[in-house]
């Protein structure tokens, strides 16, 4: 695979505690610094998927990267820790921020996320706005 800064991506990110909305912003606005082309969904409501009682707040973004798969998920995984997704948190059930990458140069790293709810949301609301900037485009 031949990587440039054209490698498209696609990533979830959601947060089910403290100011979601804003943890999402913040998560949206760091990532809008890493990656080019950059796009997202609306910020929307989900259930927890794991059947827990809390609702998570979520977005899809897309972008265009030139780092490999394993480099942008550190760089991600990083930029939760900092944001407080330790150990202890994760004892809790606290996510302050959780983002991952979904699809990368079109294939699907993340089957089950692809096909949640709480990825579909965002990734029709991108598609769709997508579509509308690019009519030439079809999905």
């Amino acid at each position: 695979m031949i990587l440039s800064e054209k490698t498209e991506v696609i990533l979830c990110i959601g947060s089910n505690c403290g100011d979601r909305v804003d943890n999402v912003s913040a998560g949206l606005e760091w990532l809008s610094g890493i990656l080019r082309d950059f796009r997202h969904s609306p910020i929307y409501a989900t259930p927890d998927c794991h059947g827990g009682m809390r609702e998570y707040m979520n977005a899809v973004a897309s972008g265009r990267t030139d780092k490999t798969p394993s480099e942008l998920e550190r760089i991600c995984k990083d930029y939760e820790t900092a944001c407080g997704r330790d150990s202890a948190a994760r004892a809790l059930g606290d996510v302050p921020v959780d983002i991952d990458i979904v699809v990368y140069g079109g294939a699907i790293l993340r089957k089950r996320d692809y096909g949640s709810e709480f990825f579909q949301k965002g990734f029709l609301s991108l598609s769709a706005s997508l579509a509308v900037q690019h009519p030439h485009c079809t999905s």
